[in-house]
Order: structure tokens, then C-alpha cells, then sequence
């Protein structure tokens, strides 16, 4: 039985008496999708943080390899600032191995908090993890648009059409982020709060 078949359960009624359900195997539903959710963020966090920090060697060969200009580097502190963003950001919410004898009622707080966290760091998503690069990358393309052509409408007129394909790249990321929110995120919230609403009202 899933949480939302347990979230169901608990709506139902029969003469104004709900269903009758297995306390224990409502705890270890959900402590089970504690762990997978948990796990699913840690492995995205090691993905994202892994490939930001591969990206600064990479980043500073291909400036050297290709003779490109110092606006280039610019996005070497980016990718820093990313990875050091999710590290510090698993250091000040830690998810430690919870001690043996916790309550339902604990289970379900820690995990509507854990999942109230990821809903903050998708919906500012933009100001964290988009708009640095962004800022960095445009100021590479007019640079280079300004060496090139030697005025600031060439400049413009250079970086219009790279800088319109990065924005394109950034929404979607941007919208799939509001999708996994809305689709996943949110409805896993409601559940949880409905669980924990029914709990109280219980006790």
C-alpha cells in the first residue's frame, strides 16, 4: 500500500468510523519513501556538484586550447559558486540516520520538511543556479562581439543570437524545475500534510 492508498484510508468512512488500518505498516511505508526521496536528492546533489567542479578544468583548457579572452574565466568562480551553493546547502540541512524509536508523527515532519526544502531550492532555481552563469556568459558574448567589431551595436548585434539560444536553454531548465515542483513536489507535500493533519487529529 502506498502513502497515497494510506492517505485515502484515511479519508474513508463507514458510519462515520475510518478504516481501520496497520499502524506499522503505515510507519514503514513511510520511512521507506523517506529513504528513496532522500536518496534521490543526495544522488542529484553528488550529480550536480560532480559535474560543476568537472566543468572548471575542463572550462580553463578549452580558455588556454582556444585563446579566448579573460570574460571567458568568468564563469570558472560560477561553477564554483554552484557546487559551493549545494555543499553548504546539505551542511546547514543535514539528513541524518534518524534514531531508532522515532514516532510516525516524526517521520512525517522530517519528510514534509525535507520536501518543503526542495520546493524552495527548485522555485529559486533562477537566482541560484541560472543567473550567474547567465550573467557570466553575457558578458563573454558582448566582449567578444566588442573585439571583434570595435562598437557596442556590432557587439549587441553578435551576441543576439547565442545569447537568445542560452535563454531558450535556461527556460526550459527553468520550467522543467516548475514542473517537477508542481507534479512531484507539491502533491507529495499535500500528502504528507494530510497524513500528518489526520495523525493529530487522532491523538
Amino acid at each position: 500500500m502506498s502513502l497515497v492508498e494510506f492517505q485515502q484510508a484515511w479519508k474513508a468512512e463507514s458510519s462515520q468510523v475510518k478504516v481501520a488500518f496497520d499502524a506499522d505498516r503505515l510507519e514503514r511505508e513511510v520511512r521507506k519513501s523517506r529513504e528513496v526521496f532522500r536518496g534521490a536528492i543526495f544522488w542529484r546533489d553528488v550529480r550536480e556538484v560532480g559535474v560543476a567542479l568537472a566543468m572548471v578544468p575542463l572550462w580553463i583548457a578549452m580558455g588556454i586550447g582556444m585563446a579566448l579572452p579573460w570574460t571567458w574565466y568568468l564563469t570558472v568562480p560560477v561553477l564554483l559558486w554552484i557546487a559551493g551553493f549545494m555543499m553548504v546547502d546539505r551542511l546547514r540541512h543535514p539528513q541524518h540516520p534518524s534514531e531508532p524509536g522515532q514516532s510516525l508523527l516524526f517521520y512525517l515532519e522530517e519528510s514534509l520538511a525535507q520536501v518543503e526544502h526542495q520546493i524552495w531550492l527548485l522555485q529559486n532555481v533562477f537566482w541560484w543556479y541560472l543567473l550567474p552563469p547567465s550573467i557570466s556568459i553575457a558578458v563573454f558574448l558582448v566582449h567578444t562581439g566588442w573585439e571583434e567589431t570595435g562598437s557596442w551595436w556590432g557587439a549587441i548585434l553578435m551576441t543576439t543570437l547565442p545569447g537568445a539560444l542560452v535563454c531558450v536553454v535556461y527556460y526550459g531548465i527553468y520550467r522543467l524545475n516548475r514542473m517537477t515542483v508542481q507534479k512531484q513536489l507539491v502533491p507529495r507535500r499535500d500528502e504528507l500534510l494530510d497524513l500528518i493533519w489526520n495523525l493529530e487529529g487522532e491523538e
